[in-house]
């Protein structure tokens, strides 16, 4: 769990990378917003009791303007969306 200075906080898959310094942590520009937090910014990374489970299940519901420029019915959307980014990868995901 990734804690920024406004008490926002997400989840996101840690890795060990040897280039960067053991003070310093490396993370993308999506998980910086959703911390909302910039380069340079403190944050906390908080492992221990950290047991989040395996989603069954999640909704996953568009807005009304976006999917009215999106042709066909809602199983297109899944197979053509939803499908290839969830299916076969683990991507964490934080109710909220």
């Amino acid at each position: 769990l990734l804690q920024g200075k406004r008490q926002h906080t997400t989840v996101a898959v840690v890795l060990t990378d040897e280039s960067c310094d053991v003070a310093k942590i490396r993370m993308n520009k999506v998980v910086r917003k959703n911390l909302r937090v910039r380069l340079g910014d403190i944050i906390t990374l908080r492992l221990e009791g950290m047991d989040i489970p395996f989603g069954k299940r999640i909704h996953v519901l568009p807005f009304g303007d976006s999917v009215e420029r999106i042709a066909g019915d809602g199983t297109s959307w899944y197979e053509t969306f939803l499908k290839p980014y969830f299916v076969e990868a683990y991507r964490p995901i934080k109710k909220g």
